[in-house]
């Protein structure tokens, strides 16, 4: 087990640490709070991060769009 602080997952899932306070205060993402402070197990970390993946589910690609001139012919 290795764990890591809020500043080590921060920079390596690379969202703000405020933004990962408030994911732990809702429940939101695996932690443990020892002394006050919050800790992640990394191995509970990849497995959270697998299980947020999703499939895309639109066939939309706004690169294969056509796409219409500007307002003003530019």
């Amino acid at each position: 087990m290795k764990l890591l602080s809020i500043k080590e997952l921060s920079e390596i899932i690379k969202v703000k640490p405020s933004t990962l306070y408030q994911w732990a205060e809702l429940g939101q993402i695996p932690c443990l709070k020892m002394n006050g402070c919050l800790r992640f197990d990394l191995d509970e970390i990849q497995t959270w991060l697998r299980n947020c993946k999703r499939e895309v589910v639109s066939g939309y690609n706004p690169l294969t769009q056509a796409r219409s001139p500007r307002k003003g012919g530019k």
